[in-house]
C-alpha cells in the first residue's frame, strides 16, 4: 500500500454554492496553486469533476469560466499550476472510523494513479495529508506529473481514478489484471453508482489513452482543450465522454476507437 507523506499546509478558498449532480462518494476536489504561488486552494471545492477541466482551460487561455455556480478567473483566482497536477481531495463530516476508512481509499487511489503513471513512464504521484486552520478538516493533496494536465480528459481521468479508490477492487499487478478487476466490478456491483456506470465505458480504454497519448493528443496542451463553448467542454470534455467516443473532437474519438478495435482484434475479441 502507498505511503502518505508529511502534512502539507494549504490556504483555503471561500466556498460558493454549486449546482451539482449528486455523487455517491461525496468526494470534493480543487486544484491547488504551486508553492511559489502560496499553495492555495484555487477555487470552490466541487463534487462534479467537470469543473476542474473548466478551470484548467481558463488558466491555460488566461480567461475565465462561470457555470452552474462555479467560477474561476485567471489572474483573480489563485493560479492553477500548469507544470504539475496538484489536486486537493476531501470528504466532510466523517466519524473517526470514517476518517480511517477514507485514508485507505486515498491509498487505493494513489496505487491506481501509480499504475497508469507506470504505463506512461512518468514520475509517480505523491499523497500527503493536508494541514489547515481547522483540525476537523479531512483533506488530502495529490501531486502528480505535468502529463495529467495536458488534456481535459486526462485531468478528468486523474480525479476519476481517485474516486475509484472508493471501491475495493482487490489486488492487481498487470494492466490485464486491473482491467479484469474493473470489468468484474461493473458486472457484480449492486445498486446505482455513477462511477461504476462511467467505468463500463472506461475500464478497457483508460490504459490505451495513457499508452497512446502522443497519438491521441498534441504536444501543446492548449490545443487539446477543444475550441468549443463552455457548456460543451463541461459536459463532454471528460474521460467518460472520450471513452464513449463522444468528446467534442470527432477525430480524437475515431483515433481512440481504432486503437481499441486494434487491441480487441489482437486479443481475439473482434471489434467492439
Amino acid at each position: 500500500m502507498a505511503t502518505v507523506q508529511k502534512k502539507k499546509a494549504i490556504v483555503r478558498f471561500k466556498q460558493d454554492h454549486l449546482n451539482e449532480i449528486y455523487q455517491p462518494t461525496k468526494m470534493q476536489f480543487s486544484f491547488v496553486s504551486a508553492p511559489k504561488d502560496g499553495s492555495r486552494q484555487c477555487h470552490s471545492l466541487a463534487q462534479c469533476r467537470d469543473f476542474l477541466h473548466d478551470a484548467a482551460k481558463a488558466q491555460l487561455t488566461k480567461g475565465s469560466c462561470s457555470i452552474y455556480g462555479f467560477k474561476y478567473a485567471a489572474g483573480s483566482n489563485p493560479a492553477v499550476d500548469l507544470k504539475k497536477m496538484r489536486m486537493l481531495v476531501t470528504k466532510a463530516g466523517l466519524t473517526k472510523d470514517g476518517l480511517k476508512a477514507f485514508e485507505e481509499k486515498m491509498k487505493r487511489a494513489i496505487k491506481l494513479l501509480h499504475h497508469y503513471e507506470g504505463i506512461a513512464g512518468w514520475t509517480k504521484s505523491t499523497l500527503s495529508k493536508v494541514r489547515t486552520d481547522k483540525p476537523e478538516d479531512n483533506m488530502w493533496l495529490f501531486v502528480g506529473p505535468v502529463g495529467w494536465m495536458k488534456a481535459p480528459s486526462l485531468v478528468s481521468m486523474y480525479t476519476f481514478l481517485i474516486r475509484l479508490g472508493d471501491k475495493d477492487i482487490g489486488e492487481y499487478k498487470t494492466t490485464k489484471d486491473l482491467v479484469a478487476r474493473f470489468e468484474n466490478l461493473t458486472k457484480t456491483f449492486k445498486g446505482s453508482d455513477n462511477d461504476v456506470s462511467y467505468l463500463r465505458a472506461c475500464f478497457d480504454k483508460m490504459h490505451l489513452v495513457i499508452k497512446h497519448r502522443t497519438k491521441l493528443f498534441t504536444p501543446v496542451a492548449k490545443t487539446n482543450f477543444f475550441k468549443c463553448e463552455l457548456g460543451t467542454l463541461h459536459n463532454n470534455g471528460g474521460i467518460f465522454k472520450l471513452c464513449s467516443y463522444m468528446s467534442p473532437d470527432k477525430d480524437l474519438n475515431n483515433r481512440l476507437k481504432k486503437l481499441h478495435q486494434a487491441e480487441a482484434k489482437k486479443n481475439g475479441k473482434g471489434k467492439k
